[in-house]
């Protein structure tokens, strides 16, 4: 029982400190306590309503108003297709959650993508080249997200809980800005936390936010997004020079030692024997033989730089080229979009009465064309003539009753 209870213990202090991002006074605290969820109308349980009824707009917001995600997250796109969320897991990385929404569109569904930005690591949630999230299930498949019933929201919070609970294993930062801010935000991580230096092995399955809405998030709020790019906007320290193996310097100089006072001054007063005494000296040499070894190197460096200028060159003009045509393919489709949202929008209502009216009085005029001409020469039948004239007089009437149903939606709105 106390072993229980000391795991029950040990695991909400874990949860109280997840979202820790400074040893510093004042902090407020943690801003998600998710007593009521943006669902839009989705129902718990057996009753989950499908993903096909929600907005683009309903998911973004679920997303970017979040009142746990709200500060950690920001557009890095020039669209609103990617987001950014900042986050701290257990073991005190901070790592970033790229969040990415295609476009709504009539003629697709959308699925969104997420990803580890800035780092390489290892994790059964992470496809390791891309570093795309792929286990978690609702965001494997259009069909998969359709089904889920779940605002984007909810399965970002999901995705970042995970990762806080159950970290990845870091391989390497990518990112020189993510980087500089993991030694600070790791050293207050570890000293919150229960576990300390250890990595806390528990893998369980997350499960999604809708069987838990209920249970309070305790804590401390989770990093600003404003503060990390801060940090991160610092400028790049310089590259470390190359290690070199050079010999070790040495501490005495017996020639010097037994030389007489004058010969001494003489070496000191002038170039030539000072350089002569340097030069023959094994260090001297030795010195020589690296410099070499490494001007050869660097020759030999350069000349595959050179080899492949050229491919270089190809590249460049490959990706200008596709730049281009991506901006012709933007410009293009902006237009088509705009034709689209203007065929989709629903007319203008007193346009289309003006229409509906200049036809209800061609209808009856052709009935009266058609009237006078009967009468002048009787061609046809009486029962002939009324037939025809009551079909084109219908067709007027059909538009005088299609105006009066508009002019009354009209009034009542």
């Amino acid at each position: 029982a106390s072993q229980s209870t000391s795991l029950v213990s040990g695991r909400t202090i874990l949860k109280r400190t997840m979202f820790s991002w400074s040893n510093g006074s004042g902090a407020k605290t943690y801003p998600g306590q998710r007593l009521h969820r943006e669902s839009a109308g989705a129902v718990e349980g057996s009753n989950r309503q499908s993903n096909s009824s929600f907005t683009r707009a309903q998911h973004l917001k679920s997303y970017v108003e979040d009142p746990t995600l709200q500060r950690s997250t920001r557009r890095v796109s020039s669209d609103d297709t990617t987001y950014d969320t900042v986050f701290q897991t257990t073991e005190g990385d901070t790592l970033i959650l790229r969040v990415n929404l295609p476009l709504a569109s009539s003629f697709a569904t959308f699925c969104p993508a997420m990803t580890l930005a800035g780092v390489r690591c290892k994790h059964p949630w992470v496809e390791p080249q891309r570093m795309r999230v792929t286990g978690y299930d609702p965001i494997q498949s259009e069909h998969a997200w359709k089904e889920c019933g779940m605002l984007l929201g909810n399965a970002v919070h999901d995705v970042v809980k995970y990762f806080q609970l159950n970290p990845p294993q870091i391989l390497e930062f990518t990112d020189r800005g993510l980087e500089s801010v993991q030694s600070k935000t790791k050293k207050d991580s570890r000293s919150n936390s229960p576990h300390g230096n250890g990595r806390h092995n528990e893998r369980t399955q997350t499960p999604h936010r809708h069987h838990h809405h209920h249970q309070e998030q305790a804590g401390r709020a989770p990093p600003s997004y404003d503060v990390f790019a801060k940090q991160t906007n610092t400028p790049p320290r310089p590259k470390p020079p190359p290690d070199v193996p050079l010999p070790a310097i040495p501490q005495t100089f017996p020639t010097v030692d037994t030389m007489e006072r004058d010969e001494l001054d003489n070496k000191m007063e002038h170039d030539v024997p000072f350089q002569a005494y340097v030069q023959a000296l094994p260090l001297y040499e030795e010195l020589q033989t690296i410099r070499n070894s490494k001007a050869e190197e660097v020759k030999k460096l350069a000349e595959e730089n050179l080899t492949k200028e050229s491919q270089l060159k190809e590249l460049h003009q490959s990706v200008a080229a596709k730049q281009k045509e991506l901006h012709e393919k933007i410009t293009a489709f902006e237009v088509l979009e705009k034709r689209q949202n203007d065929l989709c929008q629903p007319p203008d209502k007193m346009i289309t009465l003006k229409k509906l009216n200049r036809a209800k009085k061609e209808a009856f005029e052709k009935s009266e064309e058609y009237a006078g001409e009967w009468i002048e020469d009787g061609a046809a039948s009486v029962n002939d003539f009324v037939k025809e004239f009551v079909e084109l007089r219908k067709v007027h009437h059909l538009r005088g009753a299609k105006m009066e149903i508009l002019e009354n939606a009209t009034q009542q709105i």
